[in-house]
């Protein structure tokens, strides 16, 4: 039985997929590959970075593109990273898996002090049992952070439910044991995250549905 949902921030809580997925798009343009789309990066978006580049352009990147990219993105979204919307029925997902008496919390690759911010800022702070972002910004792979995030809740992981919006987080819930529910809200294809074999929600209602099957 779930008791305990751990929620991704980036994608899936958080609506900040445009602002993210247009970066990409830039990055690439200034690489000489112009007209790449949205649906684009859905299709080859993946971690590190390094493969993501690889996918979109057919080459390796180069240091100083790898650089750029790493340095860049925060220039373009610290600005404005406070003006983002929740996904439209974040609230409303929230207030559903506490009715239903499970407890919930945040596992997130973003930096740990960004996180908390920003789930501050958006009044939902109080709803989760703990905020976990990422302390070391070099780990690329989220099993090792699940992990982390798991035994500090001191909950066993086959009564565990992640919902995010990447193949990342099918692949780290697998790997402990957990459960997950994917949202095509984010950074990765509809088909790409049905391939996983994973149950898949077009909006946050859904998924919380199916993580309360």
């Amino acid at each position: 039985m779930i008791k305990h949902i751990v929620w991704d921030w980036n994608g899936t809580l958080l609506d900040d997929f445009e602002i993210t997925a247009q970066y990409g798009i830039d990055t690439f343009a200034k690489a000489g590959l112009t007209g790449v789309t949205f649906d684009d990066v859905r299709q080859h978006h993946t971690r590190p970075f390094a493969d993501y580049l690889k996918a979109v352009m057919g080459r390796d990147a180069t240091e100083v593109e790898l650089s750029e990219f790493y340095s860049g993105f925060g220039a373009v979204y610290e600005p404005v990273m406070y003006d983002l919307p929740l996904a439209p029925d974040a609230l409303h997902a929230l207030e559903t898996i506490s009715g239903a008496g499970k407890s919930q919390s945040i596992l997130s690759m973003a930096p740990h002090e960004e996180l908390v911010s920003l789930v501050r800022h958006n009044g939902i702070y109080e709803h989760f049992t703990r905020v976990d972002g990422a302390q070391d910004l070099s780990k690329h792979f989220k099993i090792d952070a699940l992990r982390a995030h798991i035994d500090k809740l001191g909950v066993d992981p086959s009564s565990v439910c992640v919902i995010g919006d990447s193949i990342d987080d099918f692949d780290a819930a697998k790997g402990l044991g957990a459960s997950a529910v994917l949202v095509s809200t984010g950074m990765y294809a509809h088909n790409r995250l049905i391939a996983t074999g994973a149950p898949v929600a077009t909006n946050l209602t859904g998924a919380v549905a199916e993580a309360l099957k």
